[in-house]
């Protein structure tokens, strides 16, 4: 598909910023084609009814959140849910169950969103419900009472065994149908909050709830979710865990929860969640190193994979090594994003072709294999500079050099010099 105009500034802008664009992430892709390979025979084989979990393994600057991005991009056209969670200590952790689910809540995502999919999934899974009550029961449309009794009759069939041993859940699904057909749009929010086990919402309006979500019933209301997705007619449900490193800086016991919880997820996944595909992204440190997995034998084995010390790995293992991402592959992503910018912006660039190329070397001089995301965004500045400023020569006013704010803990570790640049 052509590059538009809009999709092209969305990527410029982005990395302007040094972040990872939501959209297009194809169109500047260098290399990867086995990895994406792989990555989409799992996103077949979960869309046929399986599960799948994989760990995406990468040093700082491969590329690890490129990856899981345009991983996203992929589920999406495939008709999948995403939810892209980005592991803190503070946040969404590993070591706490409800919070991680609250993440995974708050961020699913379907093609055509900005997250927050939950709502627009019950409301057309209730939708579905009314449907059926009309079309196979023949209740009146118009009767909003036996209408309103026939969904929640219908959504219990539908959550089998939930309804009985989670009372609560249902109980919140049965209030927000009834909230749906009655346009209490209050109750429907405050429905939602629970759901995503927001803090700060309280379950006293909720007819038949009480408390809050709690870690023993996480993984239950995960399996629920995909189901309803899936009885929509779409794919699945793929959770993105970036940033595992994150959780190797937790206290002994805390990281001590966090994998065990990790654990019991992979477990739940490997035993079969038809429709769940869980994507881990981390350093070779967390599944080798120390306060890594290595801290919990079980989840260790669960990831172990002889072919990884070899030159030729298993890519369809526990686990998909990136290759690292080099100064040739850094000059064909310069000449990629020039066509963008000037997609984006409408106008031919007059930065000379090869300053790309010598932008590429300088920084993979300085930063090493951490070079790519300050490159990428320097390179953009000096096309935006170029347009501005008709006396700017690059070649003579560059400096290879930004604010040490602006540089990541493992970016400043392997910075060089100014001078040893070139």
């Amino acid at each position: 598909m052509p590059l538009s105009q809009q999709d092209a500034d969305i990527i410029i802008s982005a990395l302007r910023t040094g972040t990872v664009p939501d959209r297009g992430l194809h169109h500047y892709a260098v290399g990867l084609e086995k990895e994406f390979e792989v990555l989409r025979e799992d996103l077949h084989a979960v869309k046929g009814g399986r599960s799948r979990i994989k760990g995406i393994r990468g040093a700082y600057g491969s590329g690890k959140t490129f990856v899981v991005s345009r991983l996203a991009e992929d589920a999406w056209d495939a008709n999948f849910v995403v939810s892209k969670v980005t592991l803190n200590r503070d946040g969404s952790s590993l070591a706490a169950l409800e919070r991680l689910y609250q993440g995974i809540m708050q961020n699913l995502r379907m093609r055509g969103t900005d997250g927050g999919a939950l709502p627009a999934l019950l409301d057309r899974w209730i939708e579905r419900a009314e449907e059926y009550a009309v079309e196979v029961r023949g209740i009146d449309e118009d009767d909003e009472n036996a209408l309103r009794e026939a969904v929640t009759v219908r959504m219990n069939e539908l959550l089998g065994e939930v309804a009985r041993e989670k009372p609560a859940f249902a109980a919140a699904l049965s209030a927000y149908a009834r909230a749906h057909i009655t346009g209490d749009y209050e109750l429907k929010r405050t429905v939602v909050g629970w759901l995503m086990a927001d803090p700060n919402t309280s379950a006293r309006t909720i007819p038949g709830v009480k408390g809050k979500v709690e870690r023993t019933e996480v993984l239950t209301y995960l399996r629920v979710l995909v189901g309803i997705i899936r009885s929509l007619d779409r794919s699945g449900l793929v959770v993105i865990l970036d940033e595992l490193d994150e959780m190797r800086k937790l206290p002994s016991d805390g990281r001590a929860k966090a994998w065990a919880n990790l654990r019991d997820l992979a477990d739940q996944v490997g035993n079969g969640f038809p429709g769940l595909y869980l994507v881990l992204a981390g350093t070779p440190e967390v599944y080798s190193g120390m306060r890594g997995f290595k801290d919990l034998p079980p989840l260790a084995q669960r990831f172990e994979d002889s072919t990884l010390d070899t030159s030729h790995p298993n890519l369809r293992g526990p686990q998909l090594p990136l290759p690292r991402f080099g100064e040739a592959q850094l000059e064909q992503v310069m000449a990629r994003l020039r066509d963008i910018w000037e997609v984006a912006t409408g106008l031919s660039s007059r930065l000379d072709p090869n300053f790309g190329p010598y932008l590429a070397r300088g920084w993979a001089r300085k930063l090493g294999d951490m070079a790519p995301r300050i490159a990428i965004r320097e390179y953009v500045s000096v096309l935006d500079r170029v347009r501005d400023y008709p006396d700017f020569d690059p070649y003579s006013s560059y400096q290879f050099t930004v604010p040490a704010a602006d540089l990541r803990d493992e970016e400043k570790d392997v910075s060089v010099a100014e001078e040893d640049v070139f």
